[in-house]
């Protein structure tokens, strides 16, 4: 028999969250029968099909593990949809621990056909036991469409034309999805008690070059997204406006988030524990380096 619902775990260089993410949905309130495990290797150069191997035994429902060549965030959770067979799926990212009535949960909030539904993605530092809370209204993303915790039937995902392969670098893919999805008049719910974990490493000075190259290629993919969707709405979601890039250039005058000296502050906040100055200077920094990004992008498309 095929199962009723389908989670579809990408993952990329995870192997040590990804342990604990199928240990949680192994461990469900929802009947190992009526859902199926469906995980997606794009590539990974670490110990990830040892730990699948390792921990097949221990799977309490029907899973499902297929390696391809590294081929981005789209085309990954769209070969786990082709592949899946229940009715539903849910597209979970590999670094996320759940609670046990997750699958469950998404489940029963399919009460009608159309709906997409959406589950808290509560943010933790650290592994966290997948049954401690609370989550907050904050824990619920404001997308119509948004690829950490979120269910839809497989049909309508499909028929939807599934995600753009074109967005080969991260972010966007699942927003503009989603405005595909809302013109085809589905509608997006929220579920209470569909949590999940995401683990989010301490931000440090270390890791500020590798975030901003990420704002980056999402300043890259927000340009592509525009694209292919000119309209008000992804304008202002991606805010692609004369307004930002003035907001930017005020909050960043004589370019000093790209300065020597800005990097030694951080560090000396950092130091020091200044936990809220060292955040509060990062996300303008963060923001510069998006808003650079789509200056960029925009050039190269003139």
């Amino acid at each position: 028999m095929s199962p009723q619902i389908s989670v579809i775990v990408p993952t990329y260089n995870q192997s040590r969250i990804l342990e604990s993410c199928l240990r949680s949905l192994f461990n469900q309130s929802a009947p190992p029968s009526i859902y199926e495990l469906v995980v997606i290797d794009d590539g990974s150069t670490d110990e990830t099909p040892a730990v699948i191997k390792r921990l097949a035994p221990e799977a309490t429902c029907e899973l499902v593990y297929c390696r391809q060549e590294n081929s981005g965030r789209s085309r990954t959770r769209n070969t786990g949809a082709l592949k899946a067979r229940g009715e539903y799926v849910i597209f979970l990212d590999g670094d996320m621990t759940v609670r046990r009535e997750f699958v469950a949960a998404h489940l029963q909030a399919h009460s009608k056909p159309g709906l997409i539904v959406h589950g808290a993605v509560v943010n933790t530092c650290r592994i966290a036991d997948p049954n401690c809370g609370p989550a907050t209204v904050r824990d619920f993303s404001r997308a119509f469409f948004a690829t950490g915790n979120v269910s839809i039937e497989r049909t309508k995902f499909i028929e939807s034309g599934m995600f753009d392969a074109d967005f080969v670098e991260y972010g966007w893919e699942d927003l503009e999805l989603g405005e595909r999805l809302r013109r085809m008049g589905l509608k997006a719910v929220k579920s209470p008690t569909a949590w999940s974990y995401h683990l989010q490493p301490r931000i440090t000075c270390q890791n500020i070059p590798r975030l901003l190259a990420k704002e980056k290629e999402r300043a890259r993919m927000a340009i592509l997204f525009y694209h292919k969707q000119p309209t008000l709405a992804v304008q202002m979601m991606t805010l692609i406006s004369p307004v930002y890039f003035g907001w930017d250039r005020l909050w960043t005058l004589f370019h000093w988030p790209e300065r020597p000296a800005a990097f030694k502050l951080m560090q000396w906040l950092e130091a020091h524990r200044l936990h809220f100055a060292f955040e509060f200077l990062l996300a303008i920094i963060k923001s510069h380096a998006y808003a650079d990004g789509l200056r960029e992008a925009l050039a190269r498309k003139q």
